[in-house]
């Protein structure tokens, strides 16, 4: 039965069509950013012939902006418009992307430029992933809320799935610049259909204009006080270092000590986009019968053992074995990808949400930093082994800020806050 509020919620929140284009626009730019990540470096090395520190810089490049601009521009997105500045970022996305084939057939595409290109991308990604985040809410009522970030998890799972070997073998098939190209026309549509939608925006900016930089510490203050979000902060900073770090040491570990193939490892990362799937696709349903926070709690319990079982990996144990340990584990990101996020738009008022959005993916991407840099440090003082297992120890404790928080008792996943 409809509870008064729902009814309330329901009535005034966006179409359905406006849900299913969004949906259909962010999943398309979902998809791009995956494929594109592979026919990036694809196209260093095999147009200019670019080396291992050549790609790594073109990683840096395209996810430091989030590192650096995560604050500042998640206080920007709560004075403006959300939905053109989205529009914006994917025709700057497709723009910056379109010339690098454009130069490369020509045979003027160079390291600087393709540099300069995953830079402006990874500038981009930062508004229009923030942005959409954050206009969700105008978008969705709090009751559907839960479906829609399980909706967006499933995608963003097949496409961490799928979107690598597809580039891979399109790459193979057409070139890595022509993959670009169709990555731009991805971002285009993508445009299109944003530009489609008719639901309000939140209002943004209504009060006296104040420093940005006030503003951007008043988010931060909104996470330090907020005990839902500083447990979500706390369960995601744990789990991400603790990703970085195993996927950081434990490539070196099955090759080198393991004896493992290239495609048993390959086999072994690519079931824990599978376990990541799974969770996407059941975290509402399992919510929905334990109880949101309890689920939460249950789930890191549950994947805590596979977890601490990690660095214990030896010759006899096959690796689909553990690689169905992986996907256990990974099965908890995913799941996290739908619950943790609700709980954060369900405690956050929608003027804060840019605020709140961009602290949390700041303090996000520097645990995935700080995870996979103290994971080689480590690995220097104590062994491989010994930083495997720090880092597998912080995802299996992952659940104890659940556990000593008060969002173990919330019950309902996307009530309205």
């Amino acid at each position: 039965m409809t509870s008064a509020t729902e009814t309330a919620e329901l009535s005034c929140a966006a179409p359905p069509r406006d849900r299913r284009r969004y949906l259909s626009a962010a999943g398309v730019a979902l998809w791009g950013a995956q494929v594109g990540q592979v026919a990036l470096p694809l196209t260093a090395v095999t147009v200019l012939h670019a080396g291992a520190s050549g790609t790594s810089l073109l990683k840096t490049a395209l996810t430091l902006p989030f590192v650096v601009l995560g604050l500042p521009v998640g206080a920007w997105l709560d004075r403006v418009r959300r939905r053109p500045v989205m529009i914006g970022a994917d025709l700057v996305r497709a723009g910056a992307l379109l010339t690098v084939p454009a130069a490369a057939w020509s045979g003027h595409l160079t390291a600087a430029h393709l540099l300069a290109v995953v830079t402006v991308l990874g500038i981009a990604t930062v508004f229009f992933d923030l942005g959409a985040q954050s206009h969700l809410k105008d978008l969705v009522p709090g009751a559907r809320l839960a479906d829609t970030n399980a909706r967006l998890a499933t995608i963003t799972q097949s496409a961490l799935i799928a979107g690598p070997p597809l580039a891979g073998w399109a790459a193979a098939l057409l070139s890595a610049p022509a993959v670009l190209l169709a990555t731009a026309g991805g971002y285009l549509w993508s445009a299109a259909r944003i530009a489609t939608l008719t639901a309000p925006e939140h209002p943004s900016g209504g009060g006296p204009r104040r420093r940005l930089g006030r503003e951007m510490a008043e988010g931060v203050a909104f996470v330090a006080r907020q005990p839902v979000l500083r447990t979500v902060l706390a369960a995601g900073c744990l789990v991400n270092v603790g990703t970085a770090g195993v996927t950081t040491l434990l490539p070196v570990l099955a090759l080198t000590g393991l004896g493992w193939s290239e495609g048993q490892l390959g086999a072994f990362l690519g079931a824990g986009g599978v376990g990541g799937l799974v969770g996407a696709v059941s975290a509402v349903r399992l919510a929905g019968r334990l109880g949101a926070g309890r689920a939460s709690l249950l789930v890191g319990v549950g994947v805590a053992p596979a977890a601490a079982c990690l660095p214990l990996l030896c010759a006899p144990v096959p690796a689909p074995v553990a690689a169905a340990g992986w996907a256990l584990v990974v099965l908890k990101v995913g799941f996290d990808s739908v619950v943790m996020l609700t709980f954060r738009q369900q405690v956050t008022p929608a003027g804060l949400l840019g605020r709140v959005n961009g602290t949390m993916r700041v303090l996000f991407a520097g645990a995935v930093a700080l995870g996979a840099a103290s994971a080689g440090v480590l690995a220097q003082v104590v062994g491989l082994r010994g930083a495997l297992g720090v880092s597998a120890g912080c995802l299996a404790c992952a659940w104890v800020p659940i556990a000593l928080s008060p969002l173990r008792r919330m019950t309902v996943l996307g009530a309205g806050a």
